[in-house]
């Protein structure tokens, strides 16, 4: 059975594009255990940009799905915006949560070599 620890272990690989800081960081605090949650083959994060303007907070997002999607692809993986922490909060979800969407951002990630 998987962890909230081991998905804050796999999550210290992920890091905040604008300042290369583990988004586990608890200084910056994007990712905390109380965010995530581990229920049944589904692991739930949600997560707080840096600031309500975050302009990466959708790539932060997505980042966060294609790497726990990496590391537990036996699970569904759920990420979505800690609610009112950002201004664009729907549009950032939407871009996490779209699936085709979600491809286009990761494959254009992978082409420049980001993840």
């Amino acid at each position: 059975m998987t962890t909230v620890e081991q998905v804050m272990e796999v999550l210290q690989e992920v890091t905040d594009p604008e300042i290369p800081i583990p988004v586990t960081d608890p200084r910056v605090g994007i990712v905390r255990p109380e965010y995530v949650r581990v229920d049944d083959g589904i692991i739930s994060v949600v997560f707080k940009p840096t600031a309500a303007y975050c302009p990466m907070g959708g790539l932060i997002g997505v980042l966060i799905r294609h790497k726990l999607e990496e590391k537990f692809p036996d699970h569904t993986i759920r990420v979505k915006v800690l609610p009112g922490t950002h201004m664009q909060e729907q549009a950032v979800n939407e871009m996490i949560s779209n699936d085709e969407r979600y491809a286009s951002i990761v494959a254009q990630l992978k082409e420049r070599g980001m993840i």
